[in-house]
């Protein structure tokens, strides 16, 4: 039995038919089952609004955080290990396990005779895939999403991630030739410092010397892992946290989000935004609060 005051875990739907659902999950560090809450009971994909270590039974922790989103099939089990003080802090979208295999099939044909539907642990996520799955999210908390609109946009949105999973195989077939598990440990090890480390505008040499490598090193191979810059993947966790500090009403003034969250100024702010999502921040405020 849960006492008072001792920290819950929160998984609940927000919106759902036959077909598809759309949910949150919340789980503190403090839960007692932080590290395990059990098996998936559903064909998801999840969109992490915090960072979290994941790791699926049998296979190697990665880091989940806004930048992916990570796939399960029914009945999956996995572990999770603190990554963030805010524990495990997420958004998922269902669909029915025939609607699963028909939209990984049409994403990856080594869906058609297996057993299971999804192949890959996670999928890279793109700025205006984040942008619109947060919106239907709003949309179906609030209660302002019909049958019609939410069924098609989950549909699309699993659509979306499955499909960024084929070149997520390519690269990590190209991983695998040219890089070694500590390679890869390095560049997770990377992406947590960045996040730790979202607002204070840190040099290379800072970042590689908190890991015990060499600035040239530490850029090469986080590139050769994730496919883009120190300086890029940045710029894209700052611009996701915003989004998560624009939906809640006590942040105030843009331009404090702006500062905490490292950009030089409102108009720096604004900019990169814009090149991110092709919206400014008042227009993403609009959308997710």
């Amino acid at each position: 039995m849960t006492s008072i005051g001792e920290p819950r875990l929160l998984n609940a739907p927000v919106f759902e038919t036959n077909r598809v659902a759309i949910g949150l999950f919340r789980c503190p560090v403090e839960y007692p089952d932080f590290r395990d809450t059990g098996p998936i009971d559903r064909c998801i994909v999840v969109f992490p609004r915090t960072s979290v270590w994941i790791r699926h039974e049998g296979a190697r922790p990665f880091l989940a955080d806004p930048t992916i989103a990570t796939i399960y099939n029914r009945a999956q089990r996995y572990e999770r290990f603190p990554a963030s003080r805010e524990g495990d802090r997420c958004d998922w979208f269902a669909v029915s396990d025939g609607l699963a295999r028909e939209i990984a099939a049409a994403a990856d044909d080594r869906s058609i005779d297996s057993e299971l539907p999804f192949h890959s642990p996670w999928a890279k996520s793109d700025g205006r895939l984040y942008l619109h799955q947060r919106a239907l999210f709003r949309r179906a908390r609030n209660g302002v999403v019909d049958a019609l609109e939410a069924e098609e946009g989950v549909i699309g949105i699993v659509a979306a991630v499955l499909g960024a999973t084929l070149d997520g195989r390519v690269s990590s077939h190209a991983r695998r030739r040219s890089a070694d598990v500590r390679r890869r440990e390095l560049a997770e090890a990377a992406k947590l410092e960045l996040e730790r480390t979202v607002g204070e505008n840190r040099s290379v040499h800072e970042i590689a010397s908190s890991l015990g490598t060499s600035p040239f090193h530490l850029c090469r191979i986080f590139r050769a892992c994730t496919g883009r810059t120190l300086n890029a993947y940045r710029s894209e966790l700052r611009v996701r946290l915003a989004l998560e500090m624009l939906e809640a009403p006590a942040v105030g003034a843009l331009s404090r989000v702006a500062h905490t969250l490292g950009f030089a100024s409102h108009s720096h702010f604004v900019q990169t935004m814009r090149r991110h999502w092709g919206t400014t921040p008042g227009a993403a405020r609009a959308l997710v609060s």
